[in-house]
Order: C-alpha cells, then structure tokens, then sequence
C-alpha cells in the first residue's frame, strides 16, 4: 500500500471509529434512559439534552477521540501526531459544519458544539501522542 493511501486511510479508519463509538454508545444510553428505542428526534433530543447526559456525552466523546487518535496513529505507521492532527482538523471541521446547519443546531446546545470541539481535537492528539510514545518506548 502507498503511504499516501495509507495515511488517508489511517484518518478515514479513526474518523469512522470516532463516529462509531459515540453513536453506539450515545444510542445505547439514549436507549436505556428512556427506556426503549426511540425514532422521534424531539424524543430522543429530549433525553439526551439532560444535564448528566451531556456531561457524560462530553466523557464518552472524549475517551473516543482519545481511542480514534490512537489507532489512526498506529495505523499510519509514521508522523504519527501528525495523522492525529488530520484527523482533528476534519473531526472539528465536521463538527463546525453541524454548528452552522440550522437543522442539526436545533438539537444541541451551542456551548455542547465547542465544547464537543476542544475536547475531541485535545483527545485525538493525546491519543495520538500516547501512540508514538509507546512506540518509541518499545523501540
């Protein structure tokens, strides 16, 4: 494989695990608090509005920026915390995309999306960075 082809899959690879924890983890909670499985966006939005929700949205998102940085590292094989970085750019950038869309602001605080954005992309490098210390620890 090129290292060109490596590298955007090594960022396409963390931004779906990113996507794929948060979502699992928020639909499975969103789920459990309301007690079944819901399709309506107000109810949904509803649940996972609440106060502790949207602390425990902030940690789970985080801990899965840290995971996603992490393996995007690993994945990319070399400049590593630059990887990393790509795939904050684009995680912030999809994020201030939501912020801007009208219809995807309406279901999350605004204080949620900067938030959401600091703490995704200080998650990723970190992830990132503890990628290629253990690297260099085993080296």
């Amino acid at each position: 494989m090129s290292q060109a082809l490596r590298s955007v899959a090594a960022v396409a690879v963390g931004l779906i695990l990113l996507s794929v924890v948060v979502e699992s983890v928020e639909f499975g909670l969103v789920t459990i608090a309301h007690g079944a499985v819901t399709a309506e966006p107000a109810t949904y939005f509803g649940v996972r509005n609440r106060a502790w929700f949207l602390a425990a949205k902030l940690a789970y998102n985080t801990a899965a920026a840290v995971l996603a940085g992490y393996v995007t590292a690993r994945l990319a094989g070399r400049a590593r915390v630059a990887h990393g970085f790509a795939l904050a750019v684009v995680q912030t950038a999809a994020f201030a995309w939501a912020l801007a869309n009208v219809e995807m602001r309406k279901w999350t605080p605004d204080w949620m999306w900067f938030a959401l954005m600091v703490l995704t992309f200080a998650g990723i490098l970190i992830g990132a960075r503890l990628q290629m210390r253990r690297r260099s620890a085993i080296s």
